[in-house]
């Protein structure tokens, strides 16, 4: 079973998150804040992260940032899952090591399409 941990400082997001990708069979926490987030994901690498930009205390670019300095979550695809909008944040998402990025409010359908291509992308990466 794969495991996806969502950092999104609203826990109705994460929830909401759960719900749709539960029902595919996926293991998902949700740890809350950012802080909390890294030392589990540091602990534990999951299969996936889905990672708000806008938390207290430390932002998602940043956490995204230091994932990639990790060796142990330096190639976990990291999805953003955000409230902003503009092109210029979808960019930032990349510049920073994110894999994919998709704006809330978001569907079901597409949350999950994303989350399978990202999974398909990462077993051929891998040899799967």
């Amino acid at each position: 079973m794969k495991r996806i941990v969502v950092v999104d400082d609203d826990a109705s997001v994460g929830a909401a998150v759960r719900d749709v990708l539960a029902t595919e069979g996926f293991e998902v926490d949700a740890p809350g804040d950012a802080s909390a987030a890294l030392t589990e994901l540091i602990r534990t690498a999951p299969d996936l992260v889905i990672l708000d930009v806008n938390m207290p205390g430390m932002s998602g670019w940043e956490l995204c940032e230091i994932l990639r300095r990790q060796s142990l979550t330096r190639s976990v695809p990291i999805l953003f899952l955000s409230g902003r909008h503009e092109i210029k944040d979808r960019i930032t998402a990349m510049q920073v090591g994110g894999s994919d990025y998709l704006a809330k409010p978001f569907g079901g359908a597409e949350l999950r399409r994303k989350v399978f291509a990202l999974f398909g992308r990462s077993d051929r990466l891998e040899g799967r």
